[in-house]
């Protein structure tokens, strides 16, 4: 492997600073530099001023040879990127008259009148790429000079990606030889520094595959990133390196992996689908103080109706006993937020219903209702697998911590259930199999 080039982003827009708009560009370009192999080192946001513009281009190429531009490319007089990144290489501007007939056509086409400041969208610096912009007006920007490089692209989101991928894209591959690649285990049980504590030594020496902790919202993300020749070397070091991680005490924590940094509530929902498709099983929910949410995230998926049989919302005590058969002693004896009423909640959700594996989910989302006993925050969780997969029922209880609130606790309860499901469905695979 070479040495490597690394890049900077610089977006470029008042509104940005102000918070007007959600900066998207630079979350999909850091992937796709990954994805290159290109190491991206900074990320800086600058207003509509040239003179600031300037400063960051001199502290970004201090650090990096690569720098990458969005927005500012426009008709108007406080667009000024081009004009800014011109002046740092001392390029003249010259009208090209493609990108001229190209704006012409535009209008046209669009049935919108043609005024004389997008001419200044025709006007690129002497021996500039140019990257046409099918999608919008504004030419896209690329730059090498005395080992520098930089690239300019249109802020609009939908336009910066299709021209990344179709123009861009390929100028930029010449850079690197290497592939960045990443894999990303999921946790859930287990917090970030627990996890760091556990796999410290490990994160310490990786230099090539890397290791870091990130706590996400749902779920502690393991992120492994090797550096390779080709995108199946990395693959196979991140692998490795995830096996390894699997041997450790976080292992039993791990319930999906992922090439991409999608939060929990993505992964967990369509894992679940994934295992029980997979498996030939089919699923159903009790819910209590989640009211549906487990069935609702389930079903916004596509296929959700090869897998979910159903859901039943035993929010009153009634409905727990007319409904599912939990006892009235277990409900005077424990309560109805206890694992044993759980346990009886996922028994009637699985003959109710017919399904092979049932989850019950049973708490306190507050902001009243707990005791000294029971706080705000616990929840009683229940999984069964039918009699064909060996009647086997699983309890336990989470205790999810004080100020969270009510929308929160039941995000995680229901994120928890579907977790305690995929686990058991793979058990009940591996036991068919």
């Amino acid at each position: 492997m070479r040495n490597h080039i690394s890049a900077e982003i610089i977006s470029v827009g008042t509104e940005l600073l102000l918070g007007d708009i959600t900066n998207t560009n630079t979350a999909y370009l850091a992937r796709r530099l990954a994805e290159l192999g290109i190491p991206l080192y900074r990320q800086t946001v600058v207003g509509d001023n040239a003179a600031r513009l300037t400063q960051a281009l001199q502290e970004a190429y201090s650090r990096s040879r690569l720098v990458i531009l969005t927005g500012g490319l426009g008709p108007t007089c406080d667009d000024i990127t081009k004009e800014t990144v011109a002046a740092y290489f001392s390029l003249p501007m010259e009208e090209d008259t493609p990108t001229k007939e190209a704006i012409v056509s535009y209008f046209h086409t669009k049935g919108r009148s043609f005024t004389e400041n997008n001419l200044k969208q025709c006007l690129v610096p002497v021996g500039a790429t140019v990257f046409t912009n099918s999608w919008g007006t504004a030419p896209g920007i690329g730059i090498e000079q005395d080992g520098k490089y930089a690239v300019l692209l249109p802020g609009p989101p939908h336009e910066l990606k299709l021209m990344f991928e179709e123009t861009v894209l390929p100028w930029l591959s010449r850079l690197s030889s290497d592939t960045l690649y990443s894999l990303n285990l999921h946790l859930t049980g287990i917090g970030e520094g627990e996890a760091e504590a556990v796999l410290r030594e490990m994160m310490d020496a990786g230099e090539n595959p890397t290791i870091a902790p990130y706590a996400g919202e749902d779920d502690v993300r393991i992120r492994i990133t090797a550096r390779a020749e080709n995108e199946a070397q990395a693959k196979e070091m991140c692998a490795a390196a995830a096996e390894k991680i699997r041997e450790t005490a976080v292992g039993k924590y791990i319930f999906a992996s992922t090439d991409t940094p999608e939060a929990a509530a993505a992964v967990v929902e369509r894992t679940l689908l994934s295992v029980f498709f997979k498996k030939g099983l089919t699923f159903g929910a009790a819910e209590s103080c989640t009211g549906g949410m487990v069935c609702q995230r389930i079903t916004a998926l596509p296929g959700a109706s090869s897998v979910l049989q159903g859901g039943i919302v035993s929010y009153a005590n009634e409905v727990k006993t007319g409904v599912l058969g939990v006892s009235r002693d277990i409900l005077h004896t424990h309560g109805a937020v206890s694992e044993p009423c759980a346990a009886q909640m996922a028994r009637g959700a699985a003959a109710q219903l017919g399904c092979d594996i049932a989850v019950a989910v049973t708490g306190i989302a507050g902001p009243d209702g707990g005791t000294a006993e029971k706080p705000v925050g616990t929840v009683c969780f229940a999984v069964v697998c039918g009699a064909a997969l060996g009647g086997k029922v699983r309890t336990c209880t989470e205790h999810y911590r004080s100020g969270l609130t009510r929308e929160r606790i039941r995000r995680l309860a229901s994120g928890k259930a579907m977790q305690l499901a995929i686990a058991a469905a793979k058990e009940a695979g591996d036991r068919q199999v």
